[in-house]
């Protein structure tokens, strides 16, 4: 059993990878967000990531840290905020995991660091699927801030040593999204993603994969469903929101995706469970 700190547990991603996590460890929560009441169960810390004397504190006696808060899109925020937040927390995070003696840091990066998601100037992919040698190419302050995160930790490994994980989740469906928002997005022509996605019980599963590895310094992982949130084949949807990615997406078949987890299956043992064709009713 590990002590963990899980930043932005209370969160929508965060919720879901406490639940997988408790049973196994002793698990601390830092999180912007005041936690449940008392009782059983994981402790909740109110906790600006900001701050790092805050910071500090949460960590002390952490065996591991999984760092998944950041303000989660650059829509509703000014970009400047998304930046710095995001940067200065994680910035925070890991130099007292360093401090503390943690063992590892788990992070959540973002497929949003690709550049697509939130994408100012239309692009296209080098290739398709994309897998963790494409080129990371952001446009956004959310973006940007994912991509400079993973930075962070490969610094902090070539520092001290500590063992740094940056799991890369694409949007994020929670159980009760199969309902009403993803037929939502299904029958939405327009748009804005790349029909990627993941769900967040498989994306809980991938991080106690990461925390369980003993032999990755640091790496890098895309964290995926097995298929495209399209009901159509990509070959055929993906160039209509994305003109000029014809030849590139050309050899996509049937359900594929347009992000490959090939290397998570490969290198953590990651078999994603859920798919929006099981769930949708």
């Amino acid at each position: 059993m590990m002590r963990l700190l899980i930043t932005g547990g209370a969160g929508r991603l965060g919720r879901w990878v406490v639940e997988e996590l408790q049973r196994d460890h002793e698990i601390v929560v830092a999180d912007v967000a005041a936690g449940p009441a008392a009782g059983g169960g994981p402790r909740y810390l109110q906790v600006d990531l900001t701050d790092p004397e805050a910071v500090a504190s949460a960590t002390a006696g952490a065996d591991a840290v999984v760092h998944l808060a950041a303000i989660p899109s650059p829509r509703d925020h000014p970009a400047e905020h998304v930046f710095a937040n995001n940067m200065l927390s994680t910035f925070n995070v890991v130099e007292a995991a360093m401090r503390a003696g943690a063992e590892k840091v788990i992070y959540s990066g973002s497929g949003s660091a690709l550049g697509f998601a939130f994408r100012f100037r239309d692009m296209v992919p080098a290739y398709m699927p994309m897998d963790e040698e494409h080129p990371l190419l952001p446009q956004d302050a959310y973006g940007l801030s994912k991509w400079l995160g993973e930075e962070i930790l490969a610094a902090a490994t070539r520092r001290t040593g500590i063992r740094t994980i940056s799991l890369r989740p694409t949007s994020v469906l929670q159980p009760g999204d199969y309902a009403e928002r993803v037929p939502a997005a299904l029958d939405r022509p327009g748009g804005h993603g790349i029909f990627a996605y993941v769900d967040a019980r498989d994306y809980a599963q991938a991080v106690r994969l990461a925390l369980a590895d003993e032999t990755i310094e640091h790496d890098r992982f895309f964290i995926t469903a097995d298929d495209a949130l399209c009901r159509e084949p990509l070959s055929v949807a993906f160039p209509r929101r994305f003109p000029g990615s014809e030849a590139v997406c050309a050899h996509l078949t049937g359900t594929q995706g347009p992000i490959t987890c090939a290397k998570a299956k490969r290198v953590l043992g990651y078999r994603p469970q859920y798919s929006w064709r099981d769930l949708v009713p």
